[in-house]
């Protein structure tokens, strides 16, 4: 065999090697996140089987589900060791996913919501169970993990116990470079921003502080201000993974440079293989769209002595819509 050949056969044999590594490191990644998505059903108290209005409801073992927590601090964590130093869970979003068809839900829930909340000393000392608004949940932690187990806890309560799997909290410094990675995303306006010469209705580029602004700008003196806001959230997350699934089909290590780039501002128990699992997951089914949900209900005044020139309230969700909302996403109907 000339020499000329067995350099371009030894070139090829090293290009077929590197292809194989690595399409099986892609695929024990794959395999690794799957395996290792789901790790508490078996300790949630929820319901297998509802009977809702003449019907019979099973739970959907396939469905995983983890909670996307928005934080208001500049940088996760706890200062002098003190739950108030903590912040809180300004933007609570669940989002669901069959394994099987791949639908996709998103859940909204309203950082206001009423719910019994786990209370722990400055040492993590459990003292008592308390009604109060669900983003207050995160102070009583570390300030990372812990703190988001608090909130995921209270967030199945308030979905009437269905698991969640997993959790992702982002601090505020992570919402420009993770938005910016991608180039930023295009919404028609919910809200004026005269600071920005943006006004309701307008097209809007969301790129650098601008995003920040969006999702986060609220009256303080509405009694709803808070769920304009979550409005605002859900309609910019929607564009947002439009966005990055579009890049994703013909590029798919957008997900893992996504994983990267949120690792600097974030905690969470999702993994790299579980983010790969659910990436391929997502294209393997052909998933074009979420479903989205944000709970309704209605907001009430409650009394803060300590801040009176500010509105504060709690959102009490319409049970029969909690209701639905919960069947829809995680049961499946059987007669």
């Amino acid at each position: 065999m000339p020499k000329g050949a067995r350099v371009v056969i030894g070139i090829l044999v090293a290009l077929l090697i590197i292809v194989a590594l690595v399409v099986g490191a892609f695929l024990i990644l794959n395999y690794d996140g799957e395996k290792k998505m789901t790790n508490t059903t078996a300790t949630t108290d929820y319901q297998e089987t509802i009977e809702y209005k003449g019907h019979t409801y099973v739970y959907n073992e396939n469905v995983v589900t983890m909670a996307f927590l928005g934080v208001d601090k500049r940088e996760l964590g706890k200062a002098e060791n003190h739950t108030s130093t903590n912040g809180m869970a300004d933007t609570d979003i669940v989002v669901a996913i069959d394994k099987v068809s791949g639908k996709t839900s998103m859940i909204a829930v309203p950082r206001d919501t009423m719910v019994d909340v786990d209370v722990f000393d400055k040492d993590g000392n459990f003292k008592k169970t308390k009604e109060m608004e669900l983003c207050i949940a995160y102070a009583y932690g570390d300030g990372f993990g812990t703190s988001c187990k608090n909130v995921t806890k209270s967030i199945s309560r308030i979905l009437y116990n269905v698991p969640i799997d997993k959790y992702f909290a982002l601090d505020l410094n992570g919402i420009q470079p993770i938005n910016d990675s991608i180039g930023g995303v295009k919404v028609q306006s919910l809200y004026d921003l005269p600071d920005y010469g943006v006004k309701k209705g307008d097209t809007v580029h969301l790129t650098g502080d601008l995003t920040e602004a969006y999702v986060r700008t609220r009256d303080m003196d509405n009694l709803n201000a808070s769920l304009n806001r979550t409005q605002r959230q859900v309609q910019y997350l929607n564009a947002f993974a439009d966005k990055v699934r579009g890049s994703v089909t013909s590029d798919f290590s957008v997900i893992t440079n996504l994983y990267n780039t949120a690792s600097d501002y974030c905690t969470t128990d999702l993994t790299v293989s579980n983010v790969t699992y659910l990436g391929s997951l997502l294209l393997q089914k052909g998933v074009t769209d979420f479903q989205s949900y944000t709970l309704e209900g209605k907001m009430k005044a409650v009394d803060n002595k300590e801040f009176k020139n500010y509105v504060y309230a709690g959102f009490y969700p319409d049970k029969d819509s909690l209701m639905q909302t919960v069947l829809d996403v995680f049961y499946t109907r059987i007669r």
